[in-house]
């Protein structure tokens, strides 16, 4: 098999050396010149694809649709063209139809590639998923099939987003406001053990009591906000809490969650 990637930063390059060192074929094309390349390097994408069994575009979902317009006409017949740009399953959608038929693979990063390499989470969907289980068989990856539909892989990531980024940024706006009121480092240590000892049954706890105790939890956003405003602090967060949990008490239920 040989593999040619198509965008050597730091995710690509990364992949590409990893694989390479699996065994695999790997070529690879940037547009900006590399000093110290992982792989062998095309002058244009062009001729990097035209021998690829298996193309991979790491560059950016600004630039997805511009590059596989710019290299299907040169794939070889039967190649795959696996985008693993993070973007919408629209735009998953509109490059499975620029490709040949059956060619195109969504392809989610589902974690972040520096300390995994190659060996990072893949989730594939769309035409060419199948198919790209089976060239990969042999290697030690770690890819789960989604569907054949172009875009189910893309809103995996795109979900899980929202949950890795809205922890990020709660702990963030939490650290912010602490240390208006003089608790940071007491609230530092307070989130460091929350994490440690958290689990599914935290996740089930957070589920059913927000249900059951959304009244009460409201009031007591009411009181942090009035906190965090005597102190000069304008979170970033609060209000959406003090959303989700209006919706809450006007009915909308908690998914997962047993009522009283």
């Amino acid at each position: 098999m040989k593999l040619t990637v198509l965008g050597l930063g730091e995710a690509g390059s990364l992949i590409a050396k990893g694989l390479a060192a699996q065994g695999v074929e790997v070529v690879g094309f940037d547009p900006v010149k590399q000093k110290n390349p992982v792989v062998e390097v095309f002058e244009t994408a062009e001729e990097a694809v035209a021998d690829a069994d298996v193309v991979f575009s790491l560059n950016s979902a600004t630039v997805s649709i511009k590059v596989a317009q710019q290299v299907t006409a040169h794939l070889k017949p039967g190649a795959i063209y696996c985008d693993l740009n993070t973007g919408t399953p629209a735009l998953k959608q509109r490059l499975s139809e620029i490709v040949p038929a059956d060619s195109f693979v969504d392809v989610a990063v589902m974690k972040p590639v520096p300390g995994l390499a190659e060996k990072v989470p893949l989730s594939v969907a769309g035409p060419g998923a199948k198919k790209f289980l089976e060239l990969f068989a042999d290697l030690d990856l770690d890819i789960t099939y989604v569907s054949d539909v172009a875009g189910e892989a893309a809103a995996r990531k795109l979900i899980r987003s929202v949950l890795a980024k809205g922890m990020a940024a709660l702990v963030i706006d939490t650290l912010w406001a602490v240390k208006s009121v003089g608790l940071q480092d007491w609230a530092l240590e307070e989130i460091n053990r929350e994490f440690d000892t958290n689990s599914s049954k935290t996740v089930k706890r957070y589920l059913d009591g927000t249900q059951q105790h959304a009244k009460r939890r409201s009031v007591e956003m009411s009181d942090v906000v009035e906190m965090l405003s005597d102190a000069g602090y304008e979170s970033t967060m609060v209000r959406g809490v003090e959303l989700t949990l209006s919706r809450i008490i006007h009915g909308v239920r908690v998914p997962f969650a047993e009522l009283d």
